[in-house]
């Protein structure tokens, strides 16, 4: 891992995320780029109701005094945790837009971010900037919530251990040696997806061994389920989970509306950290 990249609006969410990336990076030797998105750039002018005259100077200077704020505040969050390997930037434009080409453009491996998730009517027509993230990045989203994470010590990772899985289990490889915990590999029995203890223990075995993971144990729900959320939850609560991890098939359009997608819902509901890992 080279580079996290951590967003940033100065909230106590975002500076949570800003800490354990920090941490993350002084085990990896890793850099962080620490961003601040302006989406005010094309909309915040001063320029008076009474003022018609566009004057090209008056922006430029309003939005040097904007970036150089901005800047100024980076710098100091930054310096406070004690960063070395540290850069800041503010880049105007959609918040999304800014972020999916900054991950290809920088080469980011993994972006932290701060998230107070959605729910009820603002998460069913637009959703989290952290959802949103999720479903377009090319690398892992971590996101974070309010309390302060020390170690990520018991991580669960729900699974179908279907072949497109295996991707996820390569990167928790990457992740074993920075998270230093213990694996709890849940599969969650749905009448949709119904295995038998002996296809289970197969397909368990045959992508530990392909991907080398080591500290794990496999556990599966003795009943159905259609709610595989709330089985989530209950079995991180159960475990003491620090940290959630869960692959993502970033669907999108008609697919995302009929379908949805498990790793969001989580997102938007958990109390800890939740660890995105894109399928494709």
């Amino acid at each position: 891992m080279k580079k996290i990249l951590v967003p940033t609006d100065f909230s106590e969410n975002a500076r949570q995320a800003l800490d354990v990336a920090v941490k993350i990076a002084k085990k990896t030797d890793a850099e962080i780029v620490l961003l601040h998105v302006n989406e005010q750039v094309g909309a915040a002018l001063p320029v008076s109701e009474y003022y018609y005259t566009y004057d090209r100077a008056i922006e430029e200077k309003y939005l040097n005094m904007v970036h150089e704020n901005l800047e100024r505040m980076l710098d100091e969050v930054a310096t406070s945790l004690g960063a070395d390997n540290i850069r800041t930037a503010v880049i105007g434009g959609p918040f999304t837009t800014i972020i999916t080409d900054l991950v290809q453009t920088e080469g980011i491996d993994l972006i932290v971010m701060g998230t107070k998730g959605a729910s009820g009517l603002k998460e069913f027509f637009v959703g989290s900037n952290t959802e949103k993230i999720v479903r377009t990045a090319k690398c892992p989203v971590l996101t974070v919530h309010d309390d302060k994470i020390s170690e990520f010590r018991n991580i669960v990772v729900p699974t179908t251990l279907e072949t497109d899985q295996k991707k996820m289990f390569e990167g928790l490889r990457e992740w074993e040696a920075v998270f230093g915990g213990k694996f709890y590999l849940l599969y969650i029995n749905n009448p949709g997806a119904y295995r038998g203890d002996h296809d289970i223990e197969a397909r368990e075995k045959q992508l530990l061994e392909a991907t080398g993971l080591k500290d794990v144990e496999i556990y599966k729900t003795e009943t159905f389920t259609l709610n595989e959320e709330q089985v989530i939850f209950d079995f991180a609560k159960e475990r003491n989970a620090d940290l959630i991890v869960m692959g993502t098939h970033q669907r999108r359009g008609l697919a995302h509306i009929l379908l949805g997608s498990l790793t969001e819902d989580t997102i938007n509901h958990a109390a800890i950290p939740v660890l995105a890992i894109p399928l494709k």
